[in-house]
């Protein structure tokens, strides 16, 4: 517990509340509102980031992790969201997971990480690992059996993470398994309550095609995937419901249907969003689901790249990377060169946030963190 001595504060009737009822009280807060009572006072600010009070006090967006390649392999680092400064919030690689310390994250979803050992390690026989960097805490997967069918077993395939701490404390892990053809023919789940995998037929349409990369989300107990064909599916927890959603009508000139790059999912105010250009890459649509009835697409904000990229000349054209949507502030971010960058749908209004340092960014994972969920090692 952090200490009771503190500065001398306003004769106040916050100034006379324990440091215990203090926190209890921020703990009934939202995050945004949490944000701004650190600048209430500087015992406060140290109240709010004492490791002993994160437990019990929500968690934003903390930091990106961010992959390149040194000496002819992948590095994975973690950046701190708005503070470079400091020291970052996780050290990479994973010394806590003896054996699997230099993994590659494959997906993050509310404070775990799903990962992949690396090729040729001893431990690759084991597929997954799903680890709480926050808290060190790790668990390895059982071989899902999947790759027996003309799959090489070091050949990666398409996987996501489930988790939702506000509904379980036990996660999902999707691996996607391919037909002859290259498209999606089902699913095995794993389930932490059950610690075993089962496998379900797509019901999808038979030409659904994923990539490793492909834009995904989970939210509702429902993992959504956006397609090349222009569509989002959707597929549950249990396997047993498979939906197939078409993109938004009035996106019809999207000049992603014709460039092999599909549209950018992410989560907007607690419903499912969708990113994508339109008119020859000029602007980028951002649209929300408010349901999932045929017309459920609501157009929220449209933005030219022009003024996405208007505070800075990247060295690469007007190239861009979506990351995601921060969880409290209604920004989109996406790198630009080797710049994080964020875009104010409130505001309508761009801001550079940081440089992400001197490397390639090949790719960025968005990190909530999550000091009350952990995971016991199955091996």
């Amino acid at each position: 517990m952090a200490g009771t001595s503190r500065e001398k504060m306003p004769n106040t009737a916050a100034a006379c509340l324990t440091d215990d009822l203090v926190v209890d009280i921020l703990s009934r807060l939202p995050v945004k509102s949490l944000c701004r009572c650190k600048c209430v006072s500087p015992h406060w600010r140290d109240l709010i980031s004492h490791p002993d009070h994160r437990r019990r006090l929500p968690q934003t967006l903390a930091g990106f992790f961010k992959n390149d390649f040194s000496n002819g392999r992948e590095v994975w680092r973690f950046t701190n969201f708005g503070g470079a400064r400091q020291p970052p919030l996780i050290c990479t690689p994973f010394s806590f997971m003896p054996g699997y310390e230099d993994v590659t994250i494959v997906d993050s979803c509310n404070g775990l990480l799903l990962c992949r050992p690396p090729k040729g390690s001893p431990h690759h026989a084991s597929r997954y690992v799903v680890c709480n960097p926050a808290i060190k805490s790790w668990v390895v997967l059982p071989d899902s059996g999947s790759h027996g069918d003309g799959v090489e077993d070091d050949e990666p395939l398409v996987a996501r993470l489930g988790f939702d701490p506000t509904v379980s404390t036990h996660f999902h892990v999707f691996e996607f398994v391919e037909n002859d053809y290259g498209t999606v023919a089902g699913v095995e789940i794993y389930s932490s309550e059950t610690g075993a995998w089962s496998y379900e037929e797509s019901q999808w349409n038979y030409e659904t095609h994923l990539f490793e990369h492909s834009p995904s989300v989970f939210i509702n107990g429902l993992l959504h995937f956006s397609t090349i064909q222009f569509e989002v599916v959707v597929v549950d927890v249990e396997g047993e419901s498979w939906w197939v959603l078409p993109a938004p009508e009035d996106a019809d000139d999207v000049d992603d249907r014709y460039s092999w790059n599909p549209g950018f999912l992410a989560q907007y105010q607690g419903l499912l969003c969708y990113m994508t250009c339109s008119y020859k890459g000029r602007d980028l649509l951002i649209w929300v689901l408010e349901d999932y009835a045929e017309d459920g697409w609501i157009l929220k904000r449209q933005v030219t790249v022009r003024q996405l990229m208007e505070k800075i000349s990247p060295p690469n054209g007007w190239s861009y990377l979506l990351i995601t949507i921060h969880p409290d502030c209604n920004w989109i971010l996406y790198v630009t060169g080797l710049v994080l960058m964020a875009y104010d749908m409130d505001r309508n209004e761009v801001h550079v946030i940081q440089n992400l340092g001197s490397r390639c960014v090949m790719s960025c994972i968005p990190y909530v963190p999550s000091y009350a969920t952990s995971l016991t090692d199955g091996h």
